[in-house]
């Protein structure tokens, strides 16, 4: 079956970005939660103003920006802090993503899009998609990729732990692309998803 409208998850440090570049460079339209929730959130934003007032000053740079490691140590290491912050940034990455995916609608009926959501089988959106695609790696590959980024150990396993575990998150998915080994590995797994992807 031909797939034209793809939800893309998998765990922290798994290798969403690197199967997105992948992606566009096969052609698809990629719209990215995590860039949408970034640019939400930019000082003077709706839902930065909701994040302040949740969380306090206390998470701002001297520019006003959000300090995402600060953000991080409160939301990763509570859970209701994390509740919170789902709740305050979900449905406007909704309402955005719905949004650019009509805009792409209009000017390309029959383009392919795909959607890289983090929390995709956590907040129940298997629904929204055709297929979901999950990248996924071990947990020890996950730390050392997080603590390559600059993470301390405890900070690591908290932000690795606050989501699911990947064999459930594959459990939930239509497809499994494994990032335990090499870069060409990956792109080798990718091939056979996007002939599979072509085939009707």
């Amino acid at each position: 079956m031909s797939i034209s409208y793809l939800g893309l998850t998998g765990g922290i440090a798994a290798g969403k970005s690197t199967i997105s570049e992948l992606l566009r460079r096969a052609g698809w339209f990629v719209i990215d939660c995590d860039a949408i929730a970034r640019e939400l959130t930019a000082p003077g934003e709706q839902t930065w103003q909701k994040l302040v007032d949740a969380f306090g000053g206390g998470i701002l740079n001297e520019d006003q920006s959000i300090d995402r490691k600060k953000l991080g140590s409160i939301v990763f290491g509570c859970s209701q802090s994390r509740k919170t912050l789902n709740e305050l940034t979900h449905p406007a990455i909704l309402e955005r993503w719905h949004k650019e995916v009509i805009h792409f609608r209009v000017r390309n009926p029959n383009g392919k899009i795909a959607v890289s959501v983090p929390l995709l089988h956590e907040a129940a959106l298997e629904g929204e998609f055709e297929r979901v695609l999950c990248v996924g790696c071990s947990y020890a590959t996950q730390l050392r990729r997080l603590l390559a980024r600059g993470l301390e150990r405890e900070e690591a396993e908290a932000r690795i732990d606050s989501q699911w575990p990947t064999a459930r998150k594959a459990e939930r998915s239509d497809v499994l692309l494994w990032n335990d080994g090499s870069l060409e590995l990956l792109e080798q797994q990718f091939s056979h998803f996007a002939l599979a992807c072509e085939a009707s």
